[in-house]
């Protein structure tokens, strides 16, 4: 039977030394909270990770690339650790280090576990490589509970432990805009349309610089409670207008309080300047709503 729910985003991050069956009880395990607790509580944990949901592109630092297409879209993540801290990515120690630093200081909640089942002595490299990761773990235990995993009941306990932990604040963020008191309409409050564009600098081959600019429609949930059924159209848009969002077929799912859903925005020389934009949503108490803006490049 189909039911409402509030879809978070999980990213697992993990060196590529990480067993695949660390990775395999962490997609099973969130699977199964989903259809118990999460089913009661109205959440639904969707795990993502560079391996599955990146996409190639070119322009800009690999790590850049990843940050922008699944980090920093992401509600809270899991980090898994074996005996490799990874490679630097010229900002951060690590990739797995550079994305726990993003949704730390982004207010996201991040859960840090270390494989520590018993297995052959290190030596060469991957004993220096070893060494670097307890120094990053001495530091992040200054500022972090690490919690460590021998078997697989280890590993469940924790992300089980962490997932009901740190969904608690979307639920109560969902609960309390159900139960406060309409005090009328409030104007500011709805799902609201943007383009936005981010800058990058790089060097082509003949050592001139160059300016890439990628344009994103932005949908940025104001109101108190989740918008579900989001969906959005842009009205009298000409026939010949290049004017397009790379999206999903359908309705776009649900978006948190606060938060924004991003869309790829396609555009061409002579483009409009200007597109009036309607967004279609259902609030926490089920009433379909309409907002409507013009969206300006």
């Amino acid at each position: 039977m189909a039911y409402a729910t509030l879809a978070l985003r999980l990213l697992v991050s993990a060196p590529g030394d990480v067993p695949v069956e660390d990775l395999t009880v962490i997609r099973k395990t969130i699977s199964q909270w989903n259809l118990t607790l999460g089913r009661v509580v109205g959440l639904t944990v969707l795990p993502v990770s560079w391996t599955e949901h990146a996409a190639a592109e070119f322009g800009e630092r690999p790590q850049a690339i990843l940050n922008e297409q699944i980090v920093d879209e992401a509600d809270l993540a899991v980090a898994l650790f074996y005996d490799r801290l990874g490679t630097p990515t010229g900002e951060a120690e690590s990739g797995t280090a550079e994305e726990i630093k993003i949704l730390v200081e982004a207010g996201k909640s991040v859960a840090v576990l270390v494989n520590s089942a018993p297995r052959a002595p290190l030596d060469g490299p991957a004993l220096e490589e070893r060494r670097r990761l307890t120094e990053y773990l001495g530091e992040l235990r200054k500022n972090a509970l690490v919690l460590e995993y021998t078997h697989t009941g280890d590993l469940m306990g924790h992300l089980n432990n962490f997932l009901s932990r740190a969904t608690g604040q979307f639920q109560q963020a969902v609960e309390g805009s159900k139960d406060e008191a309409p005090q009328g309409p409030d104007v500011s409050e709805g799902v609201w349309p943007r383009a936005e564009v981010r800058e990058s600098v790089r060097t082509d081959s003949k050592g001139r610089i160059k300016i890439d600019r990628k344009w994103s429609l932005v949908l940025h949930n104001t109101s108190r409670g989740p918008a579900s059924d989001v969906d959005f159209a842009f009205e009298n848009l000409p026939d010949d207008a290049f004017f397009r969002v790379v999206r999903q077929d359908g309705q776009l799912g649900t978006i948190p309080p606060g938060q924004e859903a991003r869309f790829p925005l396609l555009l061409a020389m002579g483009s409009l300047d200007a597109v009036d934009c309607v967004v279609t949503w259902t609030d926490a108490t089920g009433n379909v709503q309409t907002t409507r803006a013009t969206v300006r490049i």
